[in-house]
């Protein structure tokens, strides 16, 4: 939770008027690193608008995955690692993210045990 671009405003002149920061952050109960920080974004951006932050690039198109999956249900995390050249444990963690999960027998195999 972001603050307010007016209590920014207010901290920031309150800390011209008296000239310390841990002043002000004494008064409005804020750290002085969140002070250095706004002051420093008023100084690269001239703005106090908080800086929003994306989402990181995926490395796997979730849909070129899925359409590889379809051509090739049998392949191994290596051999689809090796098509998206990137690790098979970032496959992993794609594929579990999409809802796929490893290949199970269809029926279970029952341990059965020698009779006497």
């Amino acid at each position: 939770m972001a603050y307010s671009i007016d209590f920014r405003k207010k901290v920031l002149a309150y800390c011209e008027r008296t000239g310390s920061i841990t002043e002000a952050s004494h008064v409005f109960q804020i750290s002085r690193n969140t002070i250095y920080g706004w002051l420093n974004l008023k100084e690269k951006t001239g703005d106090l608008n908080h800086q929003v932050k994306g989402t990181k690039p995926r490395k796997v198109d979730r849909d070129r995955l899925k359409n590889y999956l379809t051509d090739n249900p049998d392949a191994y995390l290596t051999e689809i690692a090796a098509e998206f050249d990137c690790h098979p444990t970032t496959i992993h963690y794609a594929l579990k993210a999409m809802g796929y999960t490893r290949k199970k027998r269809t029926t279970p195999t029952l341990n059965k045990t020698q009779e006497k």
